[in-house]
């Protein structure tokens, strides 16, 4: 078995598991790919006899409309000499597994965040990542956005001079499927709003501002008291120069359009990530939506395996960001702070 692939070929063969909503984005996301395709799906149902055999029927539908092919199973798919690479769409309990089985079939692998929700998994997929040459791309899909791409330019050429501080906030609700789904049990999500959605705030902090240096975690439940986990978490971040971040992440509430997004300011000026990306209050970039981070991550995608350009978001930043997250959830039960460092 060989990951080297044949770059002559029209276009990369992607296998994706998982039917759930972002299935849909990513398949939005590949569909104007030069490069690459989805060809196959496949599901892991969950729940019940009645749940499952619902959820299947639901794939071969899906599969049906998009044109591609249903797999009974993820062995299947993986063993499938015609995919060259999966997207690991599945629920997080799924993911270390399925992760090692594209590795030692030789396929590369795209995983929706989070990639893994444990240190010592995230050390194997490294080390069999690396004994087999097959290259993984956490989904970190909002750092493709090309105002964030900007964004990252613009602080790194002094243009706001010395950072003060930087807020990244978002808060929504989430559907009654996903509150009383898997996302409501502790032991199936590890956390809630912070290691799920939060995800996404976490990492593009990282990728803006790099790595802080002490943080301190807040969370409630609020609103979805049926959850095991928060619906609301906050991270109070110090940095090595003294500047200061807060990330915040709820699933409480639709009423915050003025307040969710990105902002940092510094000495001599300011930017923000709303509804575009804003210099000092002038609107410089259109794209930041959440459909068009999937078609720039695709691209991405198929860069990586196929001209080894590397993803801009890497597994070095997964580690980062669970440290951060889990750093958060034993902050917020021991009401210390903590040293990033010591992590």
């Amino acid at each position: 078995m060989t990951t080297e692939l044949d770059t002559t070929m029209s276009k990369l063969r992607v296998g994706m598991v998982g039917i759930g909503f972002i299935a849909d984005w990513h398949s939005n996301g590949f569909k104007n790919n030069p490069d690459a395709a989805i060809t196959g799906m496949c599901h892991v149902p969950f729940g019940d006899e009645k749940e499952k055999a619902a959820e299947m029927d639901r794939l071969k539908k899906k599969c049906a409309g998009l044109g591609v092919r249903a797999h009974a199973s993820f062995e299947s798919m993986v063993d499938d000499p015609d995919i060259d690479a999966l997207i690991i769409g599945s629920i997080n309990p799924y993911h270390f597994e399925q992760i090692k089985s594209g590795i030692a079939h030789g396929k590369h692998v795209m995983v929706e965040k989070p990639v893994v929700t444990d240190f010592d998994q995230l050390d194997e997929i490294r080390r069999l990542s690396a004994e087999k040459s097959v290259k993984i791309f956490p989904a970190h899909n909002l750092v493709y956005r090309g105002a964030v791409r900007k964004a990252k330019d613009i602080i790194e050429a002094g243009t706001l001079g010395r950072i003060i501080h930087s807020s990244f906030m978002t808060t929504h609700t989430i559907s009654e499927a996903h509150a009383n789904g898997w996302r409501a049990d502790k032991r199936l999500g590890v956390g809630g709003a912070l290691i799920d959605s939060g995800h996404h705030l976490i990492y593009q902090a990282l990728y803006l501002l790099g790595r802080p240096a002490k943080l301190q975690g807040f969370k409630s439940k609020m609103v979805l008291k049926k959850m095991d986990c928060e619906d609301t978490a906050q991270v109070s971040l110090l940095y090595p120069d003294g500047s200061m971040a807060v990330i915040m992440q709820s699933w409480t509430s639709n009423h915050a359009g003025m307040i969710n997004g990105i902002r940092i300011f510094g000495t001599e000026g300011s930017l923000a990530i709303t509804d575009g990306l804003y210099l000092n209050d002038g609107k410089i970039d259109d794209d930041v939506e959440y459909a068009g981070s999937f078609v720039n991550q695709s691209k991405a995608f198929s860069d990586y395996i196929l001209r080894g350009i590397p993803p801009v978001s890497g597994l070095e930043d997964v580690r980062d960001t669970l440290k951060i997250t889990f750093g958060a959830y034993r902050s917020a039960d021991s009401d210390a702070v903590l040293d990033f460092s010591t992590m």
